[in-house]
């Protein structure tokens, strides 16, 4: 006679273990931890999470952890079960810079990479009222402060401090770097003028046009179409070009299967066109990579880090 515990091992000699697992995933909710403020990061996935939870048959939650530059809620999925019920879906710069920054011991490398979803250049904009409307301007300003105009970002160690650092050195500057909690966070403070400048993500930069803020510069190697009258750093005559990656990784053991499977789920969402202009009318971009191109780029991006912060002397 053949048990119902004879009939699955059987199964596991023929399917393998793991895809044994994967079959029975998911059978509850899955996690999603967006480590940045609410209103930032998260509005690049939150359309993809019904469609994704209909084809998983549970809940996918959506869940903000603040803290570190992304670092705290990267952190905490790094030590979460590698079960697929916890993921992360972040800005690269939290598994390359700023567990370097912070002295977290973890790399890149303690993560399975799951699939690339949206890539975005920074914009540097300027409070309104400030003294200077373009970016000579700004380094003009800047040169005559030996104490340094004051910036917003969302934390040590993410993508635009890494921005702002690079430009003080390139050109020559001191700036006063102010963390926030998110760029949503940071783009108030700069509104209430308590600092002079912002380095945000376009979807949050561009509509405080119509408060008065004025964007300088951005950081991509050639003009985003939806902001084409914004001129790159290169135009300003600063040789400098930094664009961020936010994608989708697990804990570094997570089932093979299952990592594929959500691959599938978040390329084929991200190449929905209905999506595709959902982002752009929110100024980013989609880039779609999938499992082998994401992580090839994450081992290129944490050297890349590596030699820019030694480069920098930044160390936590």
């Amino acid at each position: 006679m053949i048990t119902r515990r004879g009939a699955l091992a059987g199964a596991g000699l023929l399917l393998g273990t793991g895809e044994v697992r994967a079959q029975a995933y998911p059978n509850r909710a899955v996690r999603v931890i967006v480590p940045y403020a609410p209103g930032g990061a998260d509005t690049y996935i939150r359309p993809l999470m019904g469609p994704i939870s209909r084809a998983l048959g549970q809940s996918v939650v959506v869940d903000t952890v603040v803290g570190g530059g992304g670092a705290v809620g990267a952190n905490r999925v790094r030590t979460s079960p590698p079960d697929g019920y916890t993921l992360l879906f972040a800005g690269t710069g939290a598994l390359t810079a700023a567990p370097r920054l912070q002295n977290l011991g973890y790399t890149a490398a303690d993560f399975a990479p799951i699939a690339n979803l949206v890539s975005i250049p920074f914009v540097l904009a300027a409070r309104r009222g400030a003294s200077f409307n373009d970016f000579t301007g700004f380094l003009a300003a800047a040169r005559a402060k030996p104490e340094g105009l004051s910036y917003g970002s969302t934390g040590v160690g993410g993508t635009p401090h890494l921005i702002m650092e690079q430009l003080s050195k390139v050109a020559g500057i001191k700036m006063l770097h102010v963390p926030y909690s998110g760029v949503a966070t940071a783009s108030v403070a700069l509104l209430a003028g308590d600092i002079d400048l912002v380095m945000g993500a376009p979807s949050f930069i561009m509509p405080l046009l119509d408060r008065g803020v004025v964007p300088l510069v951005q950081t991509g190697a050639r003009r985003m179409t939806a902001i084409s009258a914004v001129p790159t750093f290169r135009e300003s005559g600063v040789d400098l070009e930094m664009v961020t990656r936010f994608g989708f990784v697990a804990p570094n053991g997570t089932d093979t299967a299952i990592l594929d499977r959500w691959s599938s789920l978040i390329l084929e969402g991200g190449a929905d066109p209905g999506y595709v202009q959902a982002m752009q009318r929110n100024y980013n971009e989609v880039e779609l990579l999938d499992r082998a191109r994401f992580a090839a780029f994450l081992t290129e991006e944490d050297a890349a880090t590596e030699r820019m912060l030694r480069e920098l002397n930044l160390r936590g």
